[in-house]
């Protein structure tokens, strides 16, 4: 094992035959296919009084009502200190290591495997923004490289000695050249080599080494993920830097959201050619698609009509986030067809299906909405203003997004997951 260098503190079951699903061309997949959601938030909803129910009403755990509609994989954000430093909360879930291992548990209890999702940042990261958490903030590139190997060691062990079933450890949340604030967005170097691949590489280290103390080898091993979007259009050219730096990896992970990415069938081709050219499992990382224009809440939506989407080849409506979704989880299998890719194919993951609309009073409480008042004041130690957090209680911009209505109840789309294996 490496030796650390560096301390780091951290802290139903439904009828479906209300439509027809003849026309969806979704094929038949084994159970190691990932049916997987993003529910990270999930706690926070809990923690605020909200009931998750069956289609027909019946309330029920969370976990039992995604296991019934087909889910066998959850993937859980981490944020390394997701607080001010007077204990507030900055909103989308609060999620630290010990919610983590809390949704970690439950999961696992129901059968299900579970993907982390390490930003390496206190909030939100994503194309627009990938700030260092604040204990992190002076550190240089080669600090902030050791400091990675350090938190995912060690936050691995927690989650693995509380009872985790750990399939994957994604390192970096949609890095696209920049990570732990480094790269493209701080120093105009987007091809990894500024720091960005020596954060990767540490990451995966760690994963490695974590596989190597507890064992796990073969088809047991944790699974390293990098995760990029944009799949149509530079997820290659990632793909082509990591080869050039040396990164270590398993699986080559997108975002795609058909409203912004485009069409799964372009999606199948992107795929199908990083498995080929570069030898790697892909998989799509987060996905979702809208049921309705409709907002629940005060806050705005991401996708409010259609001139909020790039692409609207589905109908905005139960059936059309269902095909939606369907499309893009056939794109992912077509790559097990493939000559030379078969098994390569993961699967993919429903983002926050269950993030209905919230009150801001219940984001301040709770961390339901997308961010907090706080969450401004973390933007404000690297940026002169607050425009990709806020210095307001926000609801929720993912509502309409949901596979549950804005009562909590499922939608018949939520089904999607058992449609899969048809």
């Amino acid at each position: 094992m490496r030796k650390k260098l560096l301390s780091i503190l951290c802290c139903v079951m439904t009828v479906a035959s209300l439509f027809s699903f003849n026309d969806i061309n979704v094929e038949a997949a084994n159970s190691s296919f990932v049916k997987g959601v993003d529910i990270s938030s999930i706690i926070a909803f809990e923690d605020s009084g909200v009931t998750f129910k069956y289609a027909n009403g019946n309330p029920g755990d969370i976990f039992d009502i995604l296991k019934d509609a087909g889910v066998n994989y959850v993937r859980i954000r981490v944020w390394n200190n997701p607080y001010s430093r007077s204990g507030a909360g900055y909103g989308g879930g609060n999620n630290d290591l010990y919610k983590a291992k809390l949704i970690g548990q439950r999961a696992t209890r129901h059968g299900m495997k579970c993907m982390i999702d390490f930003q390496y940042s206190d909030f939100w990261a994503d194309p627009s923004k990938q700030y260092a958490p604040k204990d992190w903030k002076n550190f240089n590139v080669h600090e902030k490289g050791i400091a990675i190997y350090n938190y995912t060691y060690d936050s691995l062990k927690t989650l693995i000695d509380a009872g985790v079933d750990v399939g994957m450890v994604q390192i970096g949340n949609e890095t696209q050249g920049s990570l732990c604030g480094m790269g493209g967005l701080y120093d105009g170097t987007w091809d990894l080599s500024s720091g960005v691949a020596n954060g990767l590489k540490n990451g995966c280290w760690a994963v490695d080494d974590i596989n190597s103390s507890y064992g796990k080898y073969g088809s047991n091993k944790i699974l390293k993920v990098v995760h990029f979007t944009d799949p149509n259009t530079t997820a290659s050219w990632y793909a082509e830097q990591l080869k050039k730096q040396n990164v270590n990896y398993d699986v080559f992970a997108v975002s795609a959201y058909p409203f912004w990415h485009g069409a799964p069938s372009d999606l199948k081709e992107s795929l199908k050619s990083i498995a080929k050219t570069y030898n790697k499992k892909v998989m799509v990382a987060e996905t979702a698609y809208p049921y309705t224009f409709d907002n629940s809440d005060s806050q705005g939506n991401n996708i409010g009509s259609k001139n909020d989407m790039s692409f609207s080849g589905y109908d905005v409506s139960v059936r059309g986030q269902e095909q939606a979704i369907l499309a893009v989880m056939d794109a992912v299998y077509a790559v097990n067809n493939q000559s030379g890719t078969s098994g390569y194919g993961l699967g993919g993951f429903y983002w926050e299906p269950t993030w209905i609309g919230t009150s801001t009073g219940n984001c301040h409480n709770y961390g339901t909405g997308f961010a907090s008042a706080e969450s401004g004041n973390y933007e404000l130690m690297y940026n002169s203003k607050v425009s990709e957090y806020s210095l307001r209680d926000c609801g929720s911009s993912w509502d309409n997004m949901a596979l549950f209505d804005r009562n909590g109840k499922a939608l018949d789309s939520l089904q999607l997951f058992n449609h899969i294996n048809h």
